[in-house]
């Protein structure tokens, strides 16, 4: 499955722009500093291929901003207003941004945006507040205001938007928790698919998908209800459980409505089980047409 493992274009930025060899300016405030000279844009352009702990001494060489502001001793580097990075690869933007060396850390706010483009895929990232430790691997994509966070996936196949009030993620063990209000979107020329839920968690690794708290699945066809909804990927196994899980929609033999206890298949959803209190209804033009109807 296909879920959130683009999440981690953005860390990219958050790994503190790694790979471009700056040396310490003395003063301790510098204002927007002058344009990238070639030779440092071709050094940002090979920054991906590089350990995500080989940070730069300072950013200000390669980071625009109004105001930029070094603390020597707290080896710190503040970045306030308009704060701006591209590299044609990858763009990064927010109100403010601050690094933090001594602690491993990098966070941003106010409109933070963050941008990949590969040859056939683009990643796009919003968010009030951003943090990541690129020691640990572990981030967190916050909304303060009344705007969701955001991510964003385009290819040539698909569009794939995914919002939350809170992503928090560890790149280590490629785990996603999605909290607040969630709700994606998969466009495809195919159709349309959706989840909706209170919290999603993603497990890239273990091909591992559970959804707590008002889960709703549906395409253009089929909606899944349920409190609960898990997808396990390598255990070849899919749940839908507790508030009774309900299930509608049409297929090739009619329109259909059903409810039970539990809800249970394979990965595929090629045999599925309904245990509990089943009850539900079918139409289906070819049963209501049969001969059979006219004895009663």
């Amino acid at each position: 499955m296909k879920h959130f493992c683009w999440i981690s274009f953005l860390l990219f930025f958050l790994a503190g722009c790694h790979g471009v060899q700056m040396q310490t300016p003395s003063t301790q405030a510098v204002t927007q500093p002058a344009k990238q000279t070639l030779a440092q844009k071709k050094a940002a352009l090979s920054q991906k291929k590089k350990s995500a702990t080989q940070i730069p001494e300072v950013l200000g060489g390669i980071v625009k901003s109004d105001e930029w502001v070094i603390y020597k001793d707290e080896k710190k580097e503040e970045f306030k207003g308009h704060v701006f990075y591209d590299n044609n690869t990858y763009t990064f933007k927010s109100n403010y941004a601050l690094s933090d060396r001594k602690n491993n850390t990098f966070t941003a706010s106010g409109n933070v945006y963050a941008k990949q483009k590969e040859p056939d895929t683009t990643y796009e990232a919003y968010a009030d507040y951003a943090r990541y430790n690129y020691k640990t691997g572990k981030g967190l994509l916050k909304s303060t205001t009344k705007n969701p966070v955001r991510l964003i996936l385009t290819d040539n196949t698909q569009t794939v938007t995914a919002q939350a009030k809170q992503i928090s993620f560890d790149t280590n063990t490629q785990v996603f928790v999605l909290t607040g209000k969630v709700d994606a979107k998969r466009v495809t020329p195919e159709g349309t698919q959706t989840m909706k839920a209170d919290k999603a968690t993603v497990k890239q690794q273990e091909d591992y998908l559970l959804l707590e708290g008002n889960a709703v699945l549906a395409d253009d066809l089929r909606t899944l209800q349920a409190d609960t909804v898990l997808y396990d990927g390598v255990n070849n196994q899919a749940r839908a459980y507790g508030a009774r899980p309900l299930a509608t929609g049409s297929t090739e033999q009619g329109t259909f409505a059903i409810i039970a206890d539990n809800v249970s298949s394979d990965a595929q959803g090629n045999v599925v089980t309904l245990d509990g209190r089943v009850q539900g209804w079918l139409v289906s033009p070819e049963l209501n047409n049969n001969k059979i109807n006219k004895k009663f």
